[in-house]
């Protein structure tokens, strides 16, 4: 593993435990035993790394939307396993989704990024709604039932971490399965089978 990716896999562990805040690359460098000469080297501030970190997280999230648009769903349930991923994604990354707005404030390239970022998914939501529909998952939907979906999946995609961390402080499996059935829930109302 390159140096660069050691340091943001320790960063991403200590701004989790942490939060960015509470986190310098002394501390991330301290925490790997390097130099911050040496992480200064990869990575000059700490915003690069969170810029990074964020990059990361999308280029994930760019790959499973395109694999989850390919995937024959019979049933609704099917989705369980894409829901279990992203749960996964999003609690590797927690300290984004705890924090983002702060974080959107403190770099304002990544609230630009997450701007284009919107824009790109929800054209993708709603080509994954629409095969939904023509698999005969879900009812025919109209455009402004459609747009309603699209923005209820971004809120509790993006937003759910931060309530869980503030309300119901549910872990490990416990909170996959809450995060999961609150995906679920939003598509159920409009499934066929």
């Amino acid at each position: 593993m390159k140096t660069s990716d050691k340091i943001l896999n320790a960063a991403r562990n200590l701004f989790n435990e942490n939060g960015f805040r509470n986190t310098t690359t002394r501390h991330i460098a301290s925490s790997m035993s390097i130099s911050p000469g040496n992480l200064h080297y990869h990575f000059k501030h700490t915003e690069d790394i969170v810029i990074a970190l964020f990059r990361e997280l999308t280029g994930w999230y760019d790959v499973i939307v395109d694999k989850v648009q390919e995937l024959p769903i019979e049933h609704l349930e099917d989705l369980t396993p894409i829901f279990n991923l992203i749960y996964e994604q999003v609690d590797k990354f927690r300290f984004f989704f705890i924090h983002f707005v702060e974080i959107s404030i403190w770099i304002p390239e990544i609230k630009n990024d997450y701007g284009k970022l919107l824009t790109k998914r929800e054209h993708q939501f709603k080509k994954w709604l629409r095969r939904l529909q023509d698999q005969g998952v879900l009812v025919q939907l109209d455009d402004v039932v459609e747009e309603q979906l699209v923005k209820k999946l971004f809120i509790v995609g993006d937003f759910w971490i931060s309530h869980n961390a503030l309300f119901k402080q549910y872990t490990s499996e416990e909170a996959k399965q809450d995060f999961v059935s609150m995906m679920l829930s939003i598509l159920s109302p409009y499934c066929k089978k």
